[in-house]
């Protein structure tokens, strides 16, 4: 292995700690929260992004300015537990009120749990990110009841939003999409007339990122990724929150380094999966990362897959990357 590319990856597994850092205390602001849950959740899509941090339940600091820190989302517990089930562990865990249901007098919420994948294709064991979405909503539902009884009131259950943001390694064709996976009715014989309050308990949203963004979500996105804080306040206010933008400030440098983890992570695990050609898929993908952000060059590149430089700027083609053109 080059030394330049072994002292990058050294590098990246102190920063690669720090960006996760980073981005999952910037995720526990609402005013960072509030445009993603605007943009993707369907309850707040007619609501101002101000309107919508008013939604967010605050925790109380009552000894922190509010014009100058934000109060942390009013978080559920980041880890849950329970007999004979797997120990979970949220990103961002909270609740904001459900505008569709609630009134002056009641307040009925919803349940979010906002999850940064940083890989979108997991290998060590392989699923896909939509069934562990699930999973985390199906528990986030049982959760509201603890133990259940004979007693048990389901009417109480709330509906839960379990929302990914996936960043890495997503194929082409899946790039800048959002896609939500929810509970529907289907009548089989004759017609039924039920409330959808009582059955719609449940949405997964997959944000699936790509490698340009012009608008929406995926530009809201890449400017808190990117550490753009022009780009993030074309959709929140934050010019006077001098909390956030330092959080947002933290993260600079730190973004490019995610590529870098990911083929050292693409080392220790893509060789089990190696492809008929002999190319270790993680490797090879997180590899064409670094050479399509300028980190390598394409014949480092090629030198560390035992590839020529022509070979590797075809197979990097084929996988849907930019082969820069002064490199």
């Amino acid at each position: 292995m080059k030394l330049k590319t072994e002292i990058s990856i050294n590098a990246a597994k102190a920063y690669g700690e720090k960006y996760d850092e980073s981005a999952k205390q910037l995720f526990l602001n609402p005013e960072i929260i509030a445009p993603i849950i605007q943009m993707s959740v369907p309850e707040y899509k007619k609501y101002s992004v101000e309107q919508v941090i008013k939604m967010i339940d605050r925790s109380s600091i009552e000894s922190t300015p509010v014009d100058s820190a934000s109060a942390m989302a009013d978080r559920l517990p980041t880890e849950m537990n329970s007999i004979g089930e797997k120990l979970i562990r949220y990103d961002s865990h909270f609740k904001a009120i459900n505008p569709a249901l609630s009134d002056k007098n009641i307040k009925f919420y919803l349940h979010i749990d906002l999850e940064v994948q940083n890989d979108y294709r997991p290998s060590s064991p392989k699923y896909p990110i939509v069934k562990r979405g699930i999973y985390y909503g199906a528990r986030e539902i049982s959760s509201q009841l603890g133990i259940v009884t004979e007693e048990t009131d389901y009417s109480k259950l709330e509906k839960v939003y379990s929302i990914w943001i996936c960043n890495e390694n997503v194929p082409p064709k899946l790039r800048n999409t959002v896609t939500s996976y929810t509970l529907t009715k289907k009548d089989e014989i004759g017609i039924t007339d039920e409330p959808v309050s009582d059955y719609d308990l449940m949405s997964v949203i997959i944000i699936r990122r790509g490698e340009e963004a012009s608008e929406g979500i995926f530009d809201y996105l890449e400017g808190i990724f990117k550490s753009n804080i022009d780009r993030i306040e074309k959709y929140v206010d934050i010019k006077d929150n001098e909390n956030i933008k330092e959080g947002v400030k933290s993260m600079t440098g730190l973004g490019e380094s995610i590529y870098i983890k990911a083929y050292k992570e693409g080392e220790e695990t893509g060789r089990a999966q190696g492809i008929s050609q002999g190319i270790f898929q993680g490797e090879a993908s997180a590899m064409f990362k670094l050479v399509q952000k300028g980190m390598l060059t394409t014949e480092e590149g090629a030198s560390e897959l035992g590839m020529t430089p022509e070979e590797f700027k075809e197979s990097m083609m084929k996988a849907g990357f930019k082969v820069p053109e002064t490199v």
